[in-house]
């Protein structure tokens, strides 16, 4: 189901023939624009009710719009609201309102001058199918990232070069996210970007494009607290991406450290979060990490998940001791409700390891103070920077 980019079209031209001229240049010197002869993109096959035959919805695309023939640099609204010809990644960080403020009113831990927000939070990206040519695990590489309004820059939740891909079993599909960095929000539209290759051989040229492009998700058409998959389809396969529209929610920033680690041993960890709520049932949690922690920093990265007002955010540690004076498997679990200011700090002394947890807490009701040139609170502020007229 492709549609949205034409429709929107119409904005004035750039002035400047910048970094998307540029991009577009680069790519098609280096070889990177499809071939003629590539494989059409999997053709969906709809039942007599509208919808796909194998069960899945499929995402809303932009038309025409793909990083290999340059496309995606076409001026139009998306591109000009949604910078999509800048590759820099978002400048805004996790915590910026984790601080209390003289404003708050009563006080911090009450505080009803800064709002909680609707906000946008993937669950988990799986390949569901490749092309009956590839077979056993698959080497991904390339990138997935979102773009909102508060900082239209790409804010990835997969990142992978292809010295360094990501290998995807293809028993449960799964792909490891790297983010997002910080909070999504959703007043409007978000835009999810892509361009995801299969590493197959030792020559960039043999690798296979899995999916390029631009999806687009609307506030007003996704249900509040309910799991939603859609699906991505490429050349080679496709990528399923299940998400869910928060409102009232606020960031929560998740930090993992290890000390006092045994020596001769390691350590692995899956950390999983999930919410605790009568109105919304998460059938799988959010695999946040997944694999052995580097025993020379012991240290994870920042975790970043949207936690709805009067929801208990659920995080679950999956412990197991590798080597030393013994194998041990432990299972942890830390509760916590949200707040819109704050931390707080949990520590589990195992014997063979000490894990310290902590949950910093923040909104994403940020003052115009903080936010940079190219931040908005609202769509008709973006809009408005080029002249345009707001959905």
């Amino acid at each position: 189901m492709e549609g949205g980019g034409g429709a929107l079209a119409g904005a004035p031209p750039r002035s400047d023939d910048g970094p998307p001229i540029d991009e577009k240049r680069r790519r098609t010197e280096s070889g990177a624009v499809a071939s003629s002869t590539a494989p059409p993109l999997s053709k969906v096959v709809y039942g007599p009710d509208g919808f796909p035959a194998d069960g899945v919805m499929r995402a809303v695309l932009l038309h025409d719009c793909k990083h290999s023939d340059g496309s995606i640099y076409t001026v139009d609204y998306w591109s000009e609201v949604y910078r999509l010809g800048d590759t820099r990644e978002t400048c805004l960080e996790p915590m910026m309102m984790t601080n209390t403020w003289t404003s708050c009113s009563p006080d911090w831990r009450n505080c009803e001058r800064h709002e909680s927000g609707t906000m946008l939070q993937i669950f988990s990206l799986k390949l569901p199918y490749t092309s009956a040519s590839i077979s056993g695990p698959v080497q991904l590489y390339g990138y997935m990232a979102v773009r909102d309004l508060l900082n239209p820059f790409r804010n990835y939740i997969f990142n992978r070069s292809r010295d360094d891909p990501f290998t995807v079993e293809q028993e449960d599909g799964f792909i490891q996210m790297c983010g997002p960095k910080r909070g999504i929000r959703m007043d409007g539209y978000v835009l999810l970007e892509y361009d995801m290759k299969i590493k197959s051989g030792d020559d960039e040229r043999d690798d296979l494009q899995l999916i390029d492009g631009v999806a687009y998700f609307n506030n007003r058409t996704i249900l509040s607290a309910t799991e939603l998959k859609q699906r991505i389809d490429g050349y080679h396969g496709a990528v399923d991406i299940t998400l869910s529209l928060l409102r009232c929610a606020v960031e929560a920033t998740v930090q993992v450290g290890i000390s006092d680690l045994e020596h001769g041993s390691g350590l692995s960890l899956r950390l999983t979060a999930s919410y605790i709520s009568p109105h919304f049932v998460l059938r799988e949690g959010i695999r946040l990490f997944d694999g052995v922690v580097d025993p020379e920093t012991c240290k994870l990265n920042k975790y970043v998940v949207a936690v709805p007002w009067k929801v208990t955010l659920v995080l679950k540690l999956q412990i197991g001791q590798i080597g030393g004076s013994g194998r041990r498997a432990i299972e942890k679990f830390c509760l916590c409700s949200p707040h819109k200011h704050g931390h707080e700090n949990l520590t589990f002394k195992l014997g063979f390891a000490t894990v310290k947890v902590k949950v910093t807490w923040s909104t994403l009701d940020i003052p115009h103070s903080l936010l940079e040139p190219d931040c908005y609170m609202y769509d008709f502020e973006a809009a408005k920077h080029y002249g345009l007229k707001a959905n």
